[in-house]
């Protein structure tokens, strides 16, 4: 295929030491069809980007920087940076994240075109621990082929192993969004509200854990789970009643939890 059929979306913020190695291994694919790189850099502090404009200088017709001029945070940032593309299908990742199989694109959009009725697809991931004692890994899907409320289940899909199709609804997500404590887990329910998602155990990308925000989580638990509990009220506001249904039930949940946690922390 001659025409550009996806586009890899990056969003950055000070990521000077690993922006460099993610790009390249975007570069580094092996495809039948054209491929954009768009990275959305919110307003770094480092050397972020002077590397971007390096690697643009080097690959002008590939790579398109958004060079925010104030900092807008990582929720705005994203979101300019999912409008703006009109590709047919999007991949997403981190600035310091990066892939590891040089065919994970072909393999991804090929399974899209041959079956239009999945929304998206994702794999397992390799992870590079923030420390020793560090244990964190996805959940492993119980099966190759996921809908909603597998999804809704558990935290199964790594962003930076998605390849989905550019909806309409992408380029205006609901305002929510700027205030989740998560954009990956309503954005992924969305989509698989769309379709069945695919997944594969090939491990074709590496993501970096960051250590502030595993202190961060820990420090703020009775905020987090308010947090998660907001977000589904208000994802089940903007989906159709027969999975919103779903969505008000996994916030019930969260508050159950909350109560728990308030009574075991003799808070109440």
């Amino acid at each position: 295929m001659s025409e550009r059929i996806i586009s890899v979306l990056i969003i950055t913020y000070n990521h000077g030491k690993f922006i460099r190695q993610c790009i390249e291994s975007v570069l580094s694919q092996q495809t039948s069809f054209k491929f954009d790189i768009v990275v959305a850099d919110d307003c770094s502090t480092d050397n972020t980007q002077v590397v971007l404009l390096e690697l643009q200088s080097k690959h002008p017709e590939t790579i398109k920087l958004i060079l925010q001029e104030k900092n807008q945070g990582p929720a705005r940032n994203w979101l300019n940076l999912l409008a703006y593309s009109n590709a047919p299908f999007l991949a997403y990742m981190e600035g310091d994240d990066y892939w590891v199989d040089d065919t994970k694109l072909q393999k991804q959009v090929d399974f899209l075109l041959q079956n239009p009725k999945f929304s998206m697809s994702f794999h397992d991931v390799s992870i590079l621990q923030a420390h020793q004692q560090d244990n964190f890994r996805y959940p492993i899907p119980p099966t190759d082929t996921l809908y909603f409320t597998d999804v809704l289940r558990d935290h199964y899909i790594p962003s930076s192993s998605i390849v989905f199709r550019n909806y309409p609804w992408v380029k205006s997500l609901p305002s929510f969004f700027l205030y989740a404590v998560s954009g990956d887990i309503p954005f992924e329910l969305m989509l698989a509200a769309n379709g069945p998602v695919k997944y594969f155990s090939a491990k074709m990308s590496c993501y970096r854990r960051n250590l502030g925000s595993i202190t961060q989580s820990r420090k703020n638990t009775g905020r987090l789970i308010r947090g998660y509990i907001w977000m589904y009220l208000q994802l089940s506001k903007n989906l159709p009643v027969k999975y919103s249904i779903y969505t008000s039930l996994k916030a019930l949940r969260y508050m159950m939890s909350y109560v728990k946690y308030l009574i075991t922390a003799n808070k109440i």
